[in-house]
């Protein structure tokens, strides 16, 4: 589950500033501009490829999925080897390998990786520079490196791809303290989509055990 959430985890942070002259923006600027952006946004709705590399293998998963979002506190993470959604109080996390649901209350805080906390509020708690600009399928792309400040932190950094003209993420790329690398490429993204309030809560299979945590 922390892997798949942290994937939301990082876009739109308070920044340290990084002068890139070259590029004509700042890392703070551009932040601010997904801040606007996303400001905008009520219901978000896209599809994703995750690309998992472990680091002491090199042993490589790719899977696909799908996000949906919806102000306030609701959404909705699906592949095929998980899923979590919440409704804004009860948040359900489902592995249908495992057969297995694990249910909780919603907690929400100022360090929490909620997609829309991780779009919107999140303190200051990394370095952000800004590195470069990536075309990439007729795209301009500009390049995030984001290193934590807590140097206890599991997560050791993140990079984000973020498309210019819109101000979204393209593709987020994620390494940890074990040094697997876990990139997700997002595609098919739709805003201010209608989405029905159902999609915000979860029946789980008969036969699924349920672990209730609340």
């Amino acid at each position: 589950m922390k892997t798949l959430v942290l994937m939301m985890s990082a876009v739109a942070l308070l920044t340290v500033s990084s002068p890139a002259q070259d590029l004509g923006w700042t890392a703070d600027e551009v932040t601010e501009k997904m801040r606007e952006t996303f400001a905008e946004v009520s219901t978000l709705r896209a599809s994703f490829v995750q690309t998992v590399k472990f680091g002491f293998t090199n042993i490589e998963q790719t899977f696909e999925g799908r996000l949906v979002l919806k102000k306030p506190k609701k959404y909705r993470i699906e592949s095929e080897h998980q899923t979590v959604v919440t409704d804004g109080t009860t948040v359900w996390l489902y592995s249908p390998v495992n057969r297995q649901l694990v249910v909780d209350h919603f907690k929400e805080n100022a360090n929490s990786v909620s997609p829309e906390n991780f779009l919107t509020t999140l303190p200051s708690t990394y370095y952000v520079s800004l590195l470069a600009r990536e075309e990439t399928s007729g795209r301009s792309l500009l390049v995030l490196r984001m290193v934590p400040k807590d140097d206890r932190s599991f997560i050791q950094s993140v990079k984000l791809w973020i498309d210019e003209k819109k101000w979204e993420v393209r593709k987020i790329q994620v390494v940890d303290a074990n040094e697997t690398e876990t990139t997700y490429s997002l595609k098919d993204v739709e805003t201010n989509v209608r989405l029905d309030d159902g999609l915000f809560g979860f029946s789980p299979p008969e036969g699924t055990e349920i672990v209730d945590l609340r």
